[in-house]
């Protein structure tokens, strides 16, 4: 049920993005090296984490096979404001081999990340990948997110 919904969002977020963004004559999807997205979960029998976790979805649109990437966001709550039960920004290392054109699935513990138990779900907002280090060395960044947000 999860991944089905995972792959749903993944989808209707390439969507979105051609779709807002098929009118800016300097940016396309297809300039980005990758496309990502990330849910909040919290449930109480998971195995990934104690307090809650990030459902993380990434796609190589690359040529080169990934080594590791840097993911960076921010966690909101319902009204909008910076989440009080944790730092705001959140980095994230991931050490995972992508080959080019594949993808990555994983729920990733942010119980490191958190002050306290969050009464309410989270939101995830600004998810970028700020750095991808390929196989072959080269690297791939952007450490404020302007290329995906142009």
């Amino acid at each position: 049920m999860k991944k089905n919904f995972l792959t749903l969002s993944l989808f209707c977020f390439v969507i979105f993005c051609t779709t807002a963004f098929s009118a800016c004559k300097n940016f396309s999807i297809e300039s980005l090296p990758y496309l990502v997205a990330g849910e909040f979960v919290m449930e109480a029998d998971s195995d990934n984490y104690s307090v809650c976790g990030l459902n993380f979805q990434f796609y190589n649109q690359s040529v080169k096979q990934v080594k590791e990437i840097s993911v960076a966001f921010f966690l909101f709550d319902k009204d909008g404001e910076p989440a009080r039960e944790c730092s705001n920004r959140i980095n994230l290392e991931i050490e995972s081999r992508i080959e080019a054109g594949d993808s990555l699935k994983k729920c990733i513990s942010l119980d490191r990340f958190m002050n306290q138990f969050p009464e309410e779900a989270l939101y995830v907002d600004y998810l970028y990948v700020s750095r991808i280090e390929y196989e072959d060395g080269s690297l791939w960044e952007d450490p404020f997110g302007l290329t995906a947000f142009k």
